[in-house]
């Protein structure tokens, strides 16, 4: 028998039952083998499992130093494409060791596994090995062998160390959110490369996970490419949707990940290439109020003492809320009034008198007394906590939910600032 085309380290004869393939002519008087390409420094060495001689996998590749034959005068049984960034670097052909012909029966397919040799360059991420009709016989991922070559190699002229870092991650949120209500979450991740070699070509991978009770949009990872100067860092933003689902503490871990684009690049502190925030948002119940009780205009005067404030007790689904609530269990010490900015930065006034009245109040229509009892409270003084522009003011406090446990709560009304 005379196997044709083995341009490889030839490890393992091709053995197994042999495949019919399409015909071809007999090769036997073709001229001997010229160099078309030599590299005298090194070659990718691949190993391929063939099943036939139109279907293989990969079982390995590493660089080594050894020359790359010539196929210029070879048979073109085989297609040899390297790709980088996913464009073609370079293509050329050569024999497919899985081909065998034997006097009086031609050339057959056989299983088995060979080595094929493809000219190194640190570029390159894949390999692929097509049959005649451009039908894939396998794939080859090179990024590990570039790595490894350069990790052995450091002085290489095509190998390059940098320290890529993630150096921080700030996720700032508000001070609380509101069941059913996103709020936007605007994430900085900032990345460095310490050297010595750059700028570099960096991925930077960022990701959030979600605790139970709160959901975030988007949810699926994203990388960005980054071209990183020495000692130069650089600050990407992200910007998340965040919706609260369930009352209380809700968690969020932003993480950012930064590597070398190349495998080429080699970055010997793995420590620093990621970092992780946590944001942990307070859901707050939806509530009703209703201020200024019997006045439909919510008149308020900024130097009055205090602006009498209902909180409702309500169904779940009555005015839009999702959750029940119970007002008569407020802890007046932890609720305070004012507007929307106000609160989120944790100011705002509290009842004059620290504590709830229980009583049945007008609901927000100002002619309805339901048969539910409320919660009372006299704010004040409102030149604390509002603003003569002001068209709203809310309610942010907490209420006990166990019997250890506060959750917090969150209602507005409209108003009219008067002198």
């Amino acid at each position: 028998m005379l196997i044709i085309g083995v341009v490889a380290l030839a490890v393992g004869a091709i053995h197994a039952t042999a495949q019919a393939v399409p015909t071809v002519a007999n090769s036997a008087f073709a001229p001997a083998p010229q160099p078309e390409y030599v590299d005298n420094a090194r070659s990718f060495v691949a190993t391929i499992d063939f099943q036939s001689a139109l279907s293989g996998t990969s079982a390995g590749v590493v660089v080594a130093n050894v020359a790359t034959p010539g196929t210029a005068f070879l048979k073109p049984d085989l297609t040899v494409t390297s790709i980088a960034d996913g464009a073609v670097l370079r293509t050329t052909t050569m024999p497919n060791p899985a081909l065998a012909y034997a006097e009086h029966a031609g050339f057959t397919g056989q299983a088995g596994r060979t080595q094929v040799l493809v000219p190194y360059d640190s570029r390159i991420e894949q390999i692929k090995l097509a049959g005649p009709a451009g039908a894939t016989v396998a794939t080859v991922d090179t990024t590990a062998a570039v790595r490894d070559y350069c990790v052995a190699n450091p002085n290489d002229p095509d190998c390059h160390e940098s320290d890529l870092s993630v150096d921080a991650v700030a996720a700032p949120g508000p001070l609380f959110g509101v069941i059913g209500r996103p709020v936007t979450i605007t994430v900085a991740s900032t990345v460095a490369n310490a050297g010595p070699d750059g700028p570099t070509e960096a991925k930077v991978e960022r990701k959030v996970v979600a605790g139970a009770g709160i959901t975030v949009t988007p949810s699926a990872p994203d990388t960005t490419p980054a071209t990183i100067a020495v000692g130069t860092p650089q600050r990407l933003e992200k910007t998340y949707t965040v919706t609260c689902g369930q009352p209380g503490p809700r968690t969020l871990d932003f993480t950012t990940t930064v590597t070398p684009r190349r495998a080429s690049v080699v970055d010997a502190r793995a420590d620093n290439n990621q970092r992780t925030a946590r944001l942990t948002l307070d859901c707050a119940v939806p509530v009703t109020i209703n201020i200024q009780p019997g006045i439909a205009q919510n008149w308020i005067t900024l130097y009055a003492p205090f602006v009498p404030t209902a909180v409702l007790t309500t169904r779940a689904g009555e005015y839009g809320n999702p959750l029940a609530f119970d007002a008569t269990k407020i802890v007046a010490s932890a609720t305070r009034f004012g507007s929307p900015d106000v609160l989120q930065r944790g100011q705002g006034v509290r009842d004059i008198n620290n504590r709830i009245l229980k009583v049945f109040s007008l609901e927000p229509n100002e002619r309805t007394v339901d048969l539910d009892l409320d919660a009372l409270l006299n704010f004040g003084p409102p030149r604390d906590a509002l603003t003569r522009t002001d068209t709203t003011a809310c309610v942010f406090g907490k209420f006990t939910s166990g019997p250890s446990t506060q959750t917090s709560f969150y209602g507005c009304d409209t108003i009219n600032i008067i002198p």
